[in-house]
């Protein structure tokens, strides 16, 4: 890909490219890529204070790299296919077992140690990365926060998640927030007590796997799912997906009460209803109302004291109006928060607040 950008460079750094636009017969573009290129191998180490290339360097790292190859530790791939292995399993976790053969848990036990190993390994495989952390100097830090400088930006995700992923599990460092940028790439970690060593940590699934869980589930019924997608795709989307309970209640003209909806709540979240606030709630019942299907929109409000859900729908039937309104009011009553509900063709109004004391439905 050939990107072209007009800039604007100072007299100054023109004569230090003097001797980059004679070496080119004064073509500025590729006086300008033999600079760049000369500054990446500085950063990689391979320049001495001289500023001329250490070519034992060089060759020391292309030993390293071809002896790795020789003895089949290491194939090699071409840097396009590689990133698009990369893209195409996003959201999939790695295993410990692939990490570990990268940081030995049994050599690498703290920070600096690991900043020394994968900064070495980095420049013996060409990388072009560098690794910076943060964090206080005890024996198991509370926070720490790590910088991926430079380098492929994909290369630099796959190196991320594998270093998270062994400080969540030798250093109980769990995930709270990435960031990503084209030349740079910072993960921020937070002590977690409650880790459970069998299992991902949440920040590390929320932020590298979020599509393990969909993935496995493909895996054990690939058949199930394939033609479940291929339905949905033919049909526009146009499906409801609900519990069996909750449509053998609605065939038979009922709906099932709150205590039932408790059940399928604390199910699903794992939590009972009084462990969240209402905000929490509503984010919830967004989820769960954009999976079921039963309606085609939803609009909602959680600012403190203003909090509302605004249901859209195609049904223009009353009687049919009033049924998705008396389940959804059922649900609301289950989370055991105030609110008053209006209905009117394609809207479902629910208010919350609180100064109201009773559940009223109104039909305009």
């Amino acid at each position: 890909m050939i990107v072209r950008k007009n800039i604007s460079i100072n007299q100054c750094y023109l004569d230090k490219l003097k001797p980059f636009l004679e070496k080119n017969n004064g073509n500025l573009s590729a006086a300008i890529r033999d600079a760049i290129e000369v500054a990446s191998l500085s950063l990689a180490g391979s320049i001495d204070e001289n500023g001329k290339v250490n070519s034992s360097k060089v060759s020391e790292n292309a030993e390293f790299r071809n002896k790795l190859i020789e003895e089949d530790e290491f194939l090699l791939i071409h840097h396009t296919l590689f990133e698009w292995f990369i893209k195409k399993t996003a959201g999939l976790l790695i295993d410990e077992s692939i990490v570990y053969e990268t940081i030995n848990p049994y050599k690498i036990k703290r920070i600096p140690d690991i900043l020394s190993h994968i900064n070495s390994l980095n420049e013996k495989m060409g990388w072009k990365i560098t690794v910076d952390a943060e964090y206080n100097h005890g024996s198991e830090p509370e926070t720490a926060s790590l910088t991926l400088s430079n380098g492929n930006s994909c290369f630099r995700e796959i190196m991320a998640h594998s270093l998270a992923l062994y400080l969540a599990k030798h250093m109980k460092l769990d995930v709270q927030g990435l960031f990503c940028r084209s030349n740079v790439t910072k993960i921020y970690f937070k002590k977690s007590e409650s880790l459970d060593y069998q299992d991902a940590p949440k920040g590390l699934k929320e932020h590298f796997g979020l599509m393990e869980g969909a993935f496995q589930e493909i895996q054990n019924k690939p058949e199930f799912w394939k033609n479940l997608i291929e339905t949905y795709r033919q049909q526009n989307y146009q499906r409801l997906s609900m519990d069996r309970k909750i449509f053998e209640a609605f065939v038979s003209g009922d709906l099932p009460d709150a205590a039932e909806m408790i059940r399928s709540f604390e199910l699903i979240t794992g939590k009972p209803p009084e462990a969240f606030t209402l905000a929490e709630h509503i984010m919830i019942f967004k989820e769960l109302y954009l999976t079921d299907s039963i309606g085609s929109d939803i609009e909602i409000c959680t600012e403190t004291g203003r909090e509302y859900v605004k249901l859209i729908h195609d049904y223009s039937d009353r009687e049919v109006c009033e049924s998705v309104a008396k389940y959804y009011s059922n649900v609301f009553n289950s989370i055991d928060h105030p609110f008053t509900v209006t209905t009117n063709p394609h809207m479902i109004l629910f208010e919350f607040g609180n100064n109201l004391n009773s559940t009223a439905i109104s039909m305009e």
